[in-house]
């Protein structure tokens, strides 16, 4: 008996001395298990050594490249940066900005819209004339109009969608046109509305990823028209220092001297601040007003455009962070406004 024990206890030693020796515990003579890097993330950092974080993606036939930053920063922008990834793998970079870059305020890809819709614009057409009531009951001549329209964008060409066309010709004619990020500048977007057989245009442009909003009030044909258009959050860019701004303005018309201008706007970003940028005959006049973030929305710009022409009235707003360039054309006048302000950072 004593001799069955001592065999089991020598065995039981010699047991515990192979796991002390060969294990995968502590420092002892094993080899270190190898770091897994996953391709989609940034390199590891080294000590001593500069950091470099990488990146490339392949979808649908193109790819963005093989994309080299020198610093988290800078991998978070490209990751967002439309042209610099040839318009290639949004959904894949997206995902890989809520996993490393997005702090708990994750961008989407789909930004609300429905699966296959890159944007989508809300028309509403309203007849400002005093109407009866068998007028206000008449079903082929409602008082108040109201179109939507879902748009599927590949991000790689300029294309333009008609929003409001020739059923409903005297509110006008509107397109939404979406353009693709080149070199420096995000993807734009651009409500286009024209009026009484092209003799009036009025646009809004910014970037896409924001609300995009013009409101046109024509009394001489006593038609008010407001568009909404929203895109994908996925094409917004990082957000820019908004302390200062930079706005250029522009008006020509034919028969009198030409007005050109720029200015550096300074903001504290807190408070409200409305400006006039341009004042004409009577009463027409364009206000710009910078409004701080709440109820959350980012800060934003809006352009209210008085009695031009006499009788019609342009608002447009969007988000400051993507910028915003507000025209007005009247054809038989000879006359073009434009206002465009943007972030100076950028």
């Amino acid at each position: 008996m004593r001799s069955q024990l001592h065999i089991v206890l020598s065995v039981l030693a010699l047991s515990v001395a192979a796991c002390s020796n060969g294990g995968g515990g502590g420092g002892g003579g094993g080899a270190t298990p190898p770091v897994v890097v996953n391709p989609t993330s940034p390199t590891p950092q080294v000590p001593g050594a500069t950091s470099e974080f990488t990146y490339e993606y392949h979808q649908n036939g193109c790819t963005t490249g093989k994309q080299r930053l020198t610093s988290k920063a800078a991998y978070c922008d490209a990751l967002l940066n439309d042209a610099l990834n040839n318009n290639c793998a949004r959904e894949m970079r997206v995902e890989t900005f809520n996993r490393m870059c997005a702090n708990g305020t994750t961008v989407s890809p789909t930004g609300g819209l429905q699966g296959m819709s890159t944007a989508r614009c809300e028309v509403n057409g309203m007849d400002l004339r005093d109407r009866s009531i068998i007028q206000n009951m008449n079903p082929f001549n409602p008082q108040r109009r109201q179109i939507y329209r879902d748009m599927f964008w590949n991000a790689k060409s300029e294309n333009s969608y008609e929003i409001l066309g020739s059923l409903i010709d005297t509110y006008g004619r509107a397109r939404f046109v979406m353009t693709p990020a080149q070199a420096q500048t995000a993807a734009q977007g651009e409500i286009d509305l024209s009026q009484q057989k092209g003799e009036y245009r009025f646009s809004v442009r910014s970037a896409l990823g924001y609300p995009i909003q013009l409101k046109v009030t024509n009394e001489e044909t006593e038609k008010e028209v407001s568009a909404t258009c929203i895109s994908h959050s996925s094409f917004k860019r990082a957000k820019a220092d908004l302390s200062r701004i930079r706005c250029s303005f522009a008006n020509n018309e034919v028969g009198r001297r030409s007005t050109e201008r720029a200015e550096e706007i300074v903001w504290d970003v807190k408070n409200t601040v409305e400006k006039e940028v341009f004042r004409g005959r009577s009463s027409e006049r364009i206000l710009l007003r910078l409004k701080p973030a709440q109820g959350g929305q980012e800060e934003r710009i809006q352009v209210v455009a008085q009695d031009l022409d006499v009788d019609k009235t342009m608002q447009a707003e969007t988000s400051l962070t993507g910028g915003l360039e507000v025209r007005f054309r009247a054809k038989l006048a000879g006359r073009e406004m434009t206002l465009s302000c943007a972030p100076a950072s950028k």
